[in-house]
């Protein structure tokens, strides 16, 4: 057993920069993760047939059972090392993944070679370990995200999005929040939360609502104004409303095949305060 150790921790040896450095550079802040991730693939898939190598190279007494179990361990501590430094920088990485990679390749080595029931029992124990790890350490991230993505959204919404709602949409609910440019809120309405969109609002900073009406039809429609600082539009074929009103500061635009006109009046003149943080909530996932 002991020179099965030591030649499963050479093998870890050689083996852990190779993993370890695809691995390191997904904690590089400057490099997106999905340039790296096909690296990161490609090495895990090569880690048997070139693990089950340096096992034969070395003489390793069960190289194809030293090759299955050495990833399984290696996979059980690195879900360990990132759950204990996920701000880890690349470095400590690479030399972590290093120093779990010697410790499961000796690991391996020792536990496939003898026949006993013990090192069956553990290694069946390390299996089921790595799969709870592994979905610990997946949900934990997919948490982390959500949170961050949720705060990136916040400080966007708060920095140029304009935060106010139409006062009251008839018979419609709000579905959808989104954004078309940093500074124009758009906004999905209908039935309920199941039916489709057919109210859909824009909110951007203040803009002369003729002169949007009249980029927007451009050369197939014309402009009807309402009142000051309301103007709509309408698509004969379909009915197509849109209004253009000013409010406060603010442009609205109100497009709709399903209202009435009284009632895209009731939808763009009338907005009140929300916050960053409800709308967000909004977002669509």
């Amino acid at each position: 057993m002991g020179k099965d150790l030591v030649r499963g921790a050479i093998a870890g040896l050689a083996l852990g920069p190779a993993l370890g450095q695809p691995v390191s550079r997904l904690y590089d802040e400057d490099i997106e993760q999905y340039t790296v991730m096909p690296m990161v693939l490609l090495s895990c898939v090569l880690a048997f047939p070139v693990g089950w190598l340096l096992a034969r190279l070395l003489r390793i007494t069960h190289p194809i059972r030293t090759a299955l179990l050495g990833p399984v361990l290696l996979l059980v501590g690195y879900n360990a090392l990132d759950a204990a430094l996920p701000d880890a920088r690349p470095r400590p990485i690479l030399l972590g993944v290093i120093a779990l990679a010697v410790l499961a390749y000796a690991s391996a080595a020792a536990l496939t070679r003898t026949v006993s029931l013990v090192p069956r029992i553990v290694a069946a124990v390390v299996v089921c370990a790595c799969v709870i790890t592994t979905s610990t350490v997946e949900q934990r991230r997919a948490e982390a995200w959500e949170r961050e993505h949720r705060a990136d959204l916040i400080a966007l919404y708060k920095r140029s999005v304009p935060l106010v709602l139409p006062v009251a949409v008839p018979g419609r609910t709000l579905v959808s929040v989104g954004t078309i440019t940093d500074e124009v809120l758009s906004l999905d309405y209908a039935e309920d939360a199941e039916s489709e969109p057919d109210v859909f609002v824009r909110i951007r900073p203040d803009e002369d609502p003729r002169k949007a009406c009249q980029i927007w039809v451009r050369h197939s429609g014309s402009c009807r104004r309402l009142a000051a600082g309301r103007w709509m539009t309408e698509k004969e074929k379909n009915g197509r409303l849109v209004l253009f009103a000013k409010v406060d500061r603010w442009l609205v635009e109100v497009d709709s095949t399903a209202l009435r006109p009284d009632d895209l009046v009731v939808v763009g003149t009338r907005l009140r305060p929300v916050t960053a943080e409800y709308l967000v909530d909004h977002e669509p996932l």
